[in-house]
């Protein structure tokens, strides 16, 4: 007898905000790709980056790092709703759930090294992150459970 998936509905929910938001993520990084490829479009986005105090290298470096996390974001949030329900494949989403964790905190690390750290966005970048983790370990206790291999 297949046993419930405790954890479906943080998967399932995290994995459709992590779709919806890696969609809009991938859509404004091409569109900032489009703006620095453009010569007047660039200077004036070079304009705005000097007056903040960013140069296009580490700008560039970012857009790359939003697009990686875009599809991170989107595979795993697939494979979270996908497999919300089974707890077999439960392993998957903790691992997934794991890349997650370790991303945001590579992202939030690079954004320490550039200067603009904001301790308030390293705790909303991983809200999404844990929340999906909880989830797949919630279905990974609940497999080890009917497996017999959780001790209380």
């Amino acid at each position: 007898m297949t046993k419930k998936a405790p954890g479906r509905i943080f998967l399932m929910v995290v994995g459709i905000f992590l779709i919806i938001g890696s969609v809009f993520s991938a859509i404004t990084c091409v569109m900032n790709f489009v703006m620095l490829g453009k010569a007047e479009l660039g200077s004036i986005l070079e304009q705005s980056l000097q007056q903040a105090g960013i140069s296009k290298t580490s700008y560039q470096i970012s857009l790359v790092l939003s697009v990686i996390q875009a599809v991170i974001g989107m595979v795993t949030g697939i494979i979270g709703i996908a497999n919300s329900n089974k707890i077999e494949k439960a392993s998957l989403c903790y691992s997934c759930g794991i890349v997650l964790i370790v991303y945001a905190l590579i992202c939030n690390a690079y954004t320490a090294f550039t200067g603009a750290f904001n301790i308030f966005m390293v705790i909303l970048s991983l809200i999404f992150p844990l929340l999906y983790f909880w989830g797949a370990l919630k279905n990974r206790q609940a497999l080890q459970e009917e497996q017999g291999t959780l001790v209380k």
